[in-house]
């Protein structure tokens, strides 16, 4: 009975490493939806564009996530901001960064949100 119960518990371990472990990708529908409803694309102005923002940066699939998070940043505080190249950014070239990042997020949208 014991032997059973460690090979149970076993696979429930790794049956939890693999699902925590897999391979982020994403939520391109939800990151469509709000990409198309314009977040984003402007500054944010309060609470609730910033927690929009904070939503399409996690629905972002990897490869337009940075940037996401270029815009995101841009919005954030300094104390907020991890990366330090997105650091950088925000200190010195914030303005060009963000419109490449904007044009970059037009871009996927046109060609992966229908």
């Amino acid at each position: 009975m014991r032997a059973w119960a460690a090979v149970v518990l076993s696979s429930l371990v790794l049956l939890g490493l693999v699902a925590c472990g897999g391979e982020d990708r994403g939520d391109v529908v939800a990151f469509c939806d709000l990409a198309e409803d314009g977040v984003g694309m402007r500054p944010a102005e309060g609470e609730e564009d910033l927690s929009q923002l904070d939503a399409l940066e996690d629905a972002a699939p990897p490869d337009i996530r940075e940037a996401v998070t270029t815009v995101a940043n841009a919005s954030r505080e300094i104390d907020e901001i991890e990366d330090l190249q997105e650091l950088f950014s925000k200190a010195f070239d914030l303005e060009e960064a963000v419109a490449t990042a904007r044009q970059e997020i037009r871009t996927y949208t046109q060609h992966h949100c229908l």
